[in-house]
């Protein structure tokens, strides 16, 4: 009696839903817009102090209210996209990219400014974390390292194209430019991503069912277990501080390699 010998892995068949071309692809050029968003005002310094008589420091508050943003929407953006639809939420929160693009372009002063990055950093912090969460429920486990790292490119690209276009605009273009060339591209994307949802199968859609119970307390209850594993901890710690150098020394680097060379290296005076 010969006893039939288990499937393997790669003979078995997929069960991922099969995607509409450009799905994933349209992830990652929403992924870019959120990076390139994030790293635009890297180089955009000087011109910013400039514009508006403050220290450089003062103008970096864009930096540092974008990004402390851009954390704390990411708690609400969760279970949103568990109750909406990962997919769509993403559509919508390019869209809204794309609004908060226009109002830091359309800025009066540096406190309107400054109001429309914390908007901007809000609405972009759906696009990367809510695109891999729904790669790793629709993409099999086999399948989905090589589709993150495709995503991810995405992502990658539009951190080194910021510090680029800030760069070339706050030369070329004056600060405003950047932020309506990246409303333009996000409007772009959301309308690929909506066409594309619309032809989603319905297994690359989940929703799941709204919970009992306030959500407030159901993001601290599901926090807090995460928080009760060590590595957990540990993991989260390394992100903080990776997080922690991303935005804040790193951020200065293109606006001292902006500085004219004679007054970083001004010849010592002779006692």
């Amino acid at each position: 009696m010969n006893a039939a010998a288990p499937p393997s892995l790669s003979s078995s068949s997929s069960s991922s839903p099969p995607l509409p071309r450009g799905a994933v692809a349209c992830l990652a050029l929403a992924a870019f817009g959120s990076g390139l968003s994030m790293r635009v005002n890297d180089a955009l310094l000087p011109r910013l102090a400039g514009e508006f008589a403050l220290t450089l420091g003062q103008a970096s508050q864009v930096i540092g209210l974008f990004a402390t943003a851009y954390g704390l929407a990411q708690l609400f953006f969760g279970p949103v996209g568990d109750r909406y639809g990962k997919y769509r939420v993403i559509a919508w929160a390019t869209a809204a990219c794309a609004l908060t693009s226009v109002l830091c372009g359309m800025a009066p002063g540096f406190d309107a400014l400054r109001l429309a990055r914390v908007l901007a950093g809000a609405t972009a912090a759906a696009v990367i974390p809510l695109s891999m969460a729904w790669i790793g429920d629709v993409v099999d486990y086999e399948r989905r390292q090589p589709v993150l790292a495709r995503f991810l490119i995405g992502q990658i690209c539009g951190l080194s194209a910021g510090v680029w276009l800030g760069g070339f605009a706050a030369d070329h273009l004056g600060w405003r430019a950047p932020y309506f060339l990246l409303a333009g591209f996000f409007a772009l994307v959301s309308v690929a991503l909506f066409a594309l949802n619309r032809r989603l199968p319905d297994a690359a859609r989940p929703v799941r069912a709204a919970s009992d119970g306030s959500p407030l307390r159901r993001i601290a209850t599901e926090f807090g277990g995460v928080l009760a594993r060590p590595w957990a901890r540990v993991v989260l710690g390394l992100v903080f501080l990776e997080g922690l150098f991303l935005f804040g020394p790193f951020a200065f680097i293109a606006s001292h390699v902006h500085e004219p060379s004679s007054s970083r290296c001004r010849p010592r005076a002779r006692w």
